[in-house]
């Protein structure tokens, strides 16, 4: 636990000094490491894609999609790039003879293309007017909802949320998950009251408990994902954390929310 602890506390001083300390450039460059990384976890490890070829190919893919939104030709070239990796897909399969790997094509979209553009979605954010301000929201309430869920479903669980996918998840560790995520967002409300900027509470508070379920749903999406291919981590790149998409799967999931939040709420 120690380990774990220590480790967690590592990658979150890694990321917000990126995040706050660097130009936007460091901020791109994390997001393409997260985005390289988290599509060859899903790809090779899960053992979806055992050819270098096709790997090669989404790697650079998913190497391409953080500088779009960088150099913000986001809409065109995700648009080009989307188009290109299926027909690639298609005509690989067809060259080599592999008609039954439909499937596979619709992973190497989503591993390519979606999870490098949820990753990022942190550019426009950060980038926007008083973008550093509130850019650590989606981590928080991920991570917090992830910290309550663990503890109250050990303290307090008897009912399994999803016993197929995973088991060690209970419907109490969900409703703790719902009260920490919020907790969390009115903690970093109030430190921010506190050196002197204005926050909504109200559209705050709301995204804590919005946050929390979604990044629930990605927990158990890329938990359906390992039990499918049988498989306990995605990697071993953190000790006792597993790899990115273990780390970060359920940030993944609430990181577009808060982008459409932002424009629907104006958050920022």
């Amino acid at each position: 636990m120690l380990i774990k602890v220590l480790v967690a506390l590592a990658g979150i001083a890694l990321t917000v000094a990126i995040l706050f300390f660097t130009p936007l450039w460091g901020t791109a460059i994390l997001v393409c490491a997260l985005s390289v990384l988290g599509c060859y976890e899903l790809l090779v490890p899960t053992g979806v894609c055992q050819r270098n070829v096709p790997v090669i190919v989404c790697l650079l893919t998913a190497t391409a999609v953080p500088w779009l939104w960088y150099f913000h030709i986001a809409e065109t070239g995700t648009l080009l790039l989307s188009l290109c990796l299926l027909s690639f897909g298609f005509l690989y399969s067809a060259a080599t003879g592999q008609y039954h790997s439909s499937k596979n094509i619709a992973y190497l979209f989503l591993a390519s293309i979606v999870f490098p553009t949820f990753f990022s979605l942190l550019l426009p954010v950060l980038d926007g007017e008083n973008g550093k301000r509130f850019i650590l929201i989606p981590f928080i309430a991920a991570w917090s909802a992830d910290t309550f869920a663990q503890f109250g479903g050990k303290c307090f669980g008897k009912h399994k949320l999803a016993p197929q996918i995973s088991p060690n998840k209970t419907v109490e560790g969900f409703f703790c998950g719902l009260a920490g995520g919020v907790l969390g967002m009115a903690i970093y409300g109030i430190v921010i009251h506190c050196i002197g900027h204005d926050v909504s509470w109200l559209s705050l508070l709301c995204f804590g408990l919005l946050g929390a379920a979604f990044g629930t749903v990605g927990d158990l999406f890329f938990s359906y994902i390992k039990r499918e291919h049988g498989i306990k981590d995605f990697a071993a790149i953190m000790p006792e954390h597993g790899g990115i998409l273990d780390r970060f799967d359920s940030v993944v999931f609430v990181l577009p929310l808060f982008y459409a939040y932002v424009q629907i709420i104006f958050f920022l």
